[in-house]
């Protein structure tokens, strides 16, 4: 899955659900192999391909307990809201879908808590797909189209008609007519002064959520844990200075006054 040649993916696809299909394996049973994290550095496609794979199982054959051959909810969503923080736009609205799909099965109530720690941009993009969703739409068997108010953040670098900005990093707001999405990745993953890697897990971060990912999200448990119980909400895990909880905040601290600590802060930055 994720591979960049189309036959080879579609092949790698098909497979699965063939499986999933198949009365003497399940959809339970390939889906495990499905939600296991990926612990190396991996191209953004191979997190979109299994987001993508997995809402079109849980479309098809729901979650359980409701359903006995559905996928289990938990670890699905949990998965999901994993990858939303994937700085990859076509990650974290693969995550969406995958969300939405089982909103679809088993309503707000059973997810709610999975959505407790977004901001509420970000969580007007979830509530978005799944106003969709209840109004009729498919629940996940179309391909999500960008939403130009999917974050604060990024909703200032969206043009007049909607369309995202291929040109402009969707943290930080720098601006290159040389930006591809290869070259938007390297930017993330070197570069952004709103991203850093986490020394737990190794993948890339909002600074400004790093906490919550110790405390919630990271693969290596305690270790990380332990690590954010000495950090505040509000606090710079960099610097630990006390930047406040908004996102203009951060913005003032990482780009504006620029982060003593954070060493991206003599990265280059593609055209300047």
């Amino acid at each position: 899955l994720g591979d960049p040649n189309a036959r080879v993916e579609k092949t790698a696809r098909d497979a699965h659900l063939d499986f999933a299909r198949c009365p003497n394996v399940g959809a339970p049973f390939t889906a495990q192999y499905l939600l296991k994290p990926i612990k190396k550095k991996v191209h953004h496609r191979v997190y979109s391909s299994r987001l993508q794979l997995l809402t079109a199982l849980v479309s098809e054959v729901g979650v359980q307990p409701d359903s006995k051959e559905g996928l289990p909810l938990e670890p699905t969503v949990q998965l999901a809201m994993e990858w939303f923080n994937n700085p990859t736009a076509d990650v974290r609205e693969s995550a969406v879908k995958l969300v939405s799909a089982c909103y679809a099965h088993v309503g707000l109530g059973r997810i709610e808590r999975y959505l407790a720690n977004l901001r509420q941009a970000q969580r007007e993009v979830f509530d978005a797909e799944f106003e969709k969703v209840s109004s009729g739409g498919v629940g996940g068997k179309e391909p999500l189209q960008r939403h130009s108010q999917r974050s604060q953040d990024f909703e200032a670098h969206d043009d007049p008609n909607g369309e995202e900005d291929d040109f402009i990093c969707q943290f930080c707001g720098h601006q290159d007519p040389a930006f591809t999405p290869e070259a938007l990745d390297v930017h993330y993953w070197r570069d952004c002064r709103m991203l850093t890697q986490c020394e737990f897990c190794q993948q890339v971060i909002e600074i400004a959520t790093l906490q919550a990912h110790f405390r919630e999200e990271c693969e290596s448990g305690q270790p990380a844990r332990a690590a954010a119980q000495e950090l505040l909400p509000s606090q710079c895990p960099l610097c630990l200075v006390d930047v406040g909880t908004e996102d203009s905040d951060w913005r003032e601290h990482l780009l504006k006054v620029g982060c003593q600590q954070n060493a991206r802060n003599g990265a280059r930055i593609p055209g300047r």
